[in-house]
């Protein structure tokens, strides 16, 4: 039996349908990625809710490095004061500006108290020595400020006593069109008097991503803005800076939670 030739006709390639598609799918993707990112974010916004902080652990490890001065330094010298750390990667400069300007920040709020540390130590040692480090504080206007301290140690060490001890997370992972990637996360923690690592912890990125997915939602698809009450979210930096004011009060008041 002889076989039927079947002649397929070309696809119809009209540049202006073809552009009109690719816009419609990229918009459907942005407002799907928005939905999705936004509503994971909200979830994890609401451990910061609470701003009454709670103890996490006490760092009864002693950490050694050395700071901006090159001089050494270790976690005995924040004893009987409050501390604010946040881990550090210079070349992530645009990962660290929301913390490093709420630090800043907090510390010309209270320029006179001496019982306020702010503590960074550098995830990538080999990059960030002294000399780098103190230049970054005299970007931030403080390096003549003594309360400061930017340490340097081997890079084993500073990765494990920041993730195990203080337990900040330093990297996260975050999906793309690619596929899932890594990059620097740039948090918040507090430590008490009693070297109590306290909860919550802060990332404010995370607040700026929310307020413009919040922001986003709003321009782009309002019906479902208005079901994740997005809304209240596009101020959600602001709000974060509010509750890290409110979790140092507590914290001189001693007013904490169990943990």
């Amino acid at each position: 039996m002889a076989r039927q030739t079947i002649h397929l006709e070309p696809a119809e390639r009209d540049p202006a349908k073809l552009k009109k598609t690719g816009l419609s799918i990229a918009v459907l993707m942005i407002i799907g990625g928005v939905l999705v990112t936004f509503a994971y974010r909200l979830k994890h916004q609401s451990d910061e809710q609470d701003a009454r902080p709670h103890v996490v652990q006490r760092l009864t490890e002693v950490f050694f490095g050395r700071d901006q001065n090159n001089k050494a330094f270790t976690t005995e010298q924040l004893k009987g004061k409050t501390t604010l750390f946040t881990p550090l990667s210079l070349q992530e400069g645009e990962r660290m500006k929301e913390s490093l300007g709420a630090m800043r920040d907090l510390s010309q709020r209270f320029p006179d108290d001496e019982n306020l540390l702010f503590l960074g130590i550098t995830v990538n040692p080999e990059a960030d020595g002294p000399d780098e480090l103190r230049h970054l504080l005299m970007e931030l206007g403080v390096a003549d400020d003594s309360r400061w301290f930017f340490v340097q140690a081997e890079e084993e060490a500073a990765r494990g006593y920041i993730r195990h001890k203080i337990r900040a997370e330093f990297k996260e992972s975050v999906s793309s069109l690619e596929g899932p990637r890594e990059r620097f996360r740039s948090t918040l923690v507090f430590i008490d008097e009693n070297l109590h690592v306290l909860a919550p912890m802060f990332d404010l990125n995370l607040a700026r991503e929310v307020a413009d997915d919040a922001g986003r939602l709003l321009a782009e698809d309002p019906e479902e803005a208005r079901r994740l009450n997005a809304r209240e979210r596009v101020d959600d930096v602001e709000k974060a800076r509010a509750r890290l004011d409110a979790v140092l009060q507590y914290i001189r008041e001693g007013d904490l939670k169990e943990g």
